[in-house]
């Protein structure tokens, strides 16, 4: 999961970067650079989808936990049940993902001349990556929730 932090990072930054850049050509030079709205959106998308993968292998996700079992046990199957919830909605994102970015293939953005299958294609693969993070990460209980 380092290299999906690094690639979040770099995105992110470069994301950064190209906002300030519009910002100066647009505001200062009065020459607006028609490209880099799009860069931003393609950065954003794959910065967000990469944070998915990333905080389900670290546990970190979201958990909203409003049923309390007495027994160990009962609370051990209730994690159990999330966690297949979770594998199983990832896997059908997954798979409706790459139908969707399959479609987008022989359309391109008009700024950056790119296949919509690049900006789409996020969806699946950082759903694949969640699936397998949810798969073979540590079994401790995840800290992200409200209580």
């Amino acid at each position: 999961m380092t290299a999906a932090k690094v690639a979040m990072a770099a995105a992110f930054s470069l994301m950064m970067a190209m906002t300030l850049f519009q910002v100066v050509n647009r505001y200062a030079i009065g020459l607006p650079v028609f490209w880099t709205e799009e860069l931003i959106v393609f950065l954003l998308i794959w910065a967000t989808m990469l944070g998915l993968p990333v905080q389900l292998w670290e546990h970190k996700e979201i958990v909203v936990d409003f049923i309390e079992f007495p027994s160990a046990g009962a609370d051990r199957i209730k994690t159990l049940l999330g966690a297949f919830a979770s594998l199983a909605f990832c896997a059908v994102l997954a798979w409706s993902g790459w139908a969707f970015a399959a479609r987008g293939w022989n359309v391109t953005s008009p700024a950056l001349g790119l296949s919509r299958f690049w900006f789409f294609v996020p969806i699946s693969f950082c759903a694949a990556l969640s699936v397998l993070a949810l798969l073979v990460r540590r079994k401790d209980k995840s800290i992200g929730g409200f209580d």
